[in-house]
């Protein structure tokens, strides 16, 4: 029986709730031209498209992406562009990244949606990962869902174990745990019963 591994995110339409969606594509997107230790603005670049790469590769998505440039702005909703970056939050002290929304909420329509990545939080975009750091890539690919329209997956387990939690269902892209730093991903992502990597 085939299984949905995530929730859509919605709104209030009057009276029904619309999932969230986009329905221009290629999504256009920017970049912050702020760089993080041991992450430049063109390597950031890189991590986030190959993240929209994971996604659109996904046999049953209908959706295409295009970066359009750098920018000094911060990722922040309401500009009208979508707008990707590092941020500095060291009040956010348990948030490796975050994406917002701007919609329009008499059709449920993404207008833009931004995502930011916490410099409070040592990053790496090594392919091998790197003691300590988080993996841009993999966080990438998760936040990037939630651009997309998808909640939190509710697939997926943890377990104590000393000193905090452990991921059991770590091929859960969309589970709300990150990865320990220093660790990346195989990407898989599952829609509707379908792995896809």
């Amino acid at each position: 029986m085939p299984l949905s591994a995530y929730l859509k995110l919605g709104t209030r339409v009057q009276t029904r709730t619309a999932n969230l969606k986009w329905e221009e594509f290629p999504i256009r997107y920017l970049v912050t031209d702020r760089a993080a230790p041991q992450v430049s603005a063109q390597q950031f670049q890189a991590a986030v498209t190959r993240a929209f790469t994971t996604w659109t590769a996904v046999e049953t998505a209908e959706l295409s992406s295009e970066f359009v440039g750098f920018t000094s702005s911060n990722p922040s909703s309401g500009d009208g562009v979508t707008v990707l970056g590092f941020v500095s939050r060291p009040d956010l002290d348990r948030v490796l990244g975050a994406t917002n929304f701007f919609i329009d909420t008499t059709t449920g329509e993404i207008v833009e949606s931004d995502i930011f990545f916490n410099t409070h939080f040592p990053w790496s975009v090594d392919s091998a990962g790197v003691t300590g750091r988080q993996d841009l890539e993999s966080i990438a690919v998760h936040e990037i869902g939630h651009l997309l329209g998808l909640g939190h997956s509710s697939v997926g387990e943890t377990e104590i174990i000393p000193g905090g939690r452990r991921v059991l269902g770590a091929e859960s892209v969309m589970f709300p745990i990150a990865f320990a730093p220093g660790t990346t991903i195989r990407v898989e992502v599952d829609v509707g019963g379908r792995h896809d990597r």
